[in-house]
């Protein structure tokens, strides 16, 4: 009994005794987690101290500095792969793009170079590790009979162990999609020319990098086998790194990795799409199909005006100088083709070029001199009955020459009606084109035209400056010259 009495009071001891140990316990335990937390924070702060630092030396360098990012700390693993993979001599993606693209690299993250660090790791511990499992796992073969194999667990799960330093690389792992704003220089998408086609066709440009992107990719490059010359092969230890438009699309042939323009335009799809668009586009190909066209009216024209001149040459005495003087006939001089000719010459040379603003001024006032020209000798032929086949082959460089001048007009101010129907008909709807030919004011439109065009490039519009805008002779743009309104004295009408 005695000692079954003493039992509760030793019992009681004891309970009392543990019942202030946890009180201890969790006193020393929220002093341990206060020191952790003290070290975190001390540690932390330290840490967001150096990168301030480190962020301020590098703008004092001028180098950029990406913000608003926190890199991720490597693990054990990743290290031990790291320098795993500097024993194997793996090439190092910070050298390779300051080698390369130092543009690109000083616009990219720290996890983006990591990624790609991580591919060029791969390439030389990939291989290392699965001849290192094969080894190993050939090795844990005890026993064989035909198909049954008997393998020491050991060895087995040694191997397996080997594996787990595999790096497993995608596809996907080898392009990284970057920032192409930051890479695009100030007159990457600035237009060169006038022409309304390439400003157009740029835009166009600029959405496709938004839609597709520019990527930095990467690949073994192929070497020369230093034992055997004639065999090459994709050497895991060196990579090329290249631009692409999209993640599988055309390379960028870039310098440093800035897009120029002559980096984009020399790219196989905006290339192609630029010579398409712009170099044959609507506006380029209305100019130099207009420009053919007057050009072979003016051929016309020269053509018909010589033979009228061997008639009257060939008549006898006295016969031409009566017919002139009873019709009211005043036989214009040859003279009159010169300047519209050397002005046409001028406007295919300036679309060469490929600015066709001053393309187009040449151009329409060719048109007008070709038209004016054409009523002279088409007034002659009517006054004198000089034969009708005649009098049709003029009134078609007549007709000619004014649809010259309406397309040139619209060309750029009504590009749309261009686009659409080919050629300007009086009539439609438009900007200073069609609202010329609908206001039979087609010579107004032309002279303002030019006269912007003199204002803006004197040095260029020397021939244009000096031509005097007056308006032809009365009548429709097919013909119809009243009898007796030529400029008289048998010279013609030869200059503005």
């Amino acid at each position: 009994m005695g000692i079954f009495a003493q039992k509760p009071k030793i019992t009681q001891r004891t309970t009392s005794a543990e019942s202030k140990l946890p009180g201890r316990v969790q006193a020393q335990q929220r002093r341990q987690v206060n020191s952790i937390l003290y070290l975190q924070r001390t540690t932390g702060n330290q840490a967001v101290q150096q990168v301030l630092q480190t962020d301020a030396k590098q703008v004092e360098a001028g180098n950029p500095v990406v913000t608003g990012l926190v890199q991720r700390r490597p693990s054990s693993k990743e290290l031990k792969q790291r320098q795993r993979a500097k024993a194997l001599q793996a090439a190092d993606a910070r050298t390779l793009l300051q080698t390369s693209l130092p543009f690109v690299l000083e616009r990219m993250t720290g996890e983006q170079v990591q990624q790609m660090q991580r591919v060029l790791d791969a390439a030389v511990i990939n291989p290392d590790v699965q001849k290192e499992y094969k080894d190993l796992y050939r090795q844990s073969i005890v026993a064989q009979s035909g198909s049954l194999v008997m393998r020491d667990p050991k060895k087995v799960r040694r191997a397996e162990r080997a594996m787990e330093s595999f790096i497993p690389v995608t596809e996907a792992d080898k392009r990284i999609r970057l920032d192409f704003k930051a890479l695009l220089t100030t007159e990457a998408l600035q237009p060169t020319t006038d022409n309304p086609d390439e400003a157009v066709y740029l835009e166009k440009v600029w959405q496709t990098l938004e839609a597709r992107g520019v990527w930095l990719r990467f690949a073994p490059q192929l070497v020369r086998d230093p034992e055997e010359p004639s065999r090459h092969f994709f050497d895991p230890r060196t990579f090329e790194a290249w631009l692409s438009l999209g993640p599988n699309g055309d390379t960028i042939p870039t310098e440093a990795g800035r897009l120029t323009r002559k980096a984009l335009l020399g790219t196989t799809e905006f290339g192609a799409g630029y010579y398409e668009h712009v170099h044959q586009g609507v506006v380029q190909s209305a100019l130099e199909k207009e420009t053919r066209r007057l050009l072979s009216e003016i051929e016309s024209g020269v053509m018909q005006h010589n033979m009228l001149a061997k008639i009257r040459r060939d008549a006898f005495f006295g016969v031409t100088e009566i017919s002139d003087f009873l019709g009211g006939a005043d036989f214009p001089d040859r003279s009159i083709w010169d300047q519209p000719h050397q002005l046409v010459l001028k406007a295919m040379d300036l679309n060469i070029g490929g600015n066709v603003r001053g393309s187009q001024a040449f151009l329409v006032a060719a048109a007008i001199l070709t038209r004016n020209a054409g009523r002279l000798l088409s007034e002659y032929i009517d006054d004198t009955s000089s034969g009708a086949e005649r009098a049709v082959a003029v009134l078609k460089v007549v007709k000619t020459a004014g649809e010259v001048a309406e397309v040139g007009l619209a060309v750029t101010g009504v590009a749309g009606v261009v686009r659409g129907a080919g050629r300007v008909v009086a009539g439609e709807a438009g900007a200073a084109g069609a609202t010329a030919a609908t206001g039979g004011s087609v010579d107004a439109a032309a002279e303002q035209l030019v006269r912007q065009y003199v204002a803006k490039n004197p040095e260029i519009a020397g021939e244009l400056a000096n031509v005097r805008w007056v308006p032809g002779p009365r009548g429709s743009v097919a013909g119809g010259v009243k009898p007796g309104s030529s400029s008289g004295a048998g010279t013609g009408w030869h200059s503005w």
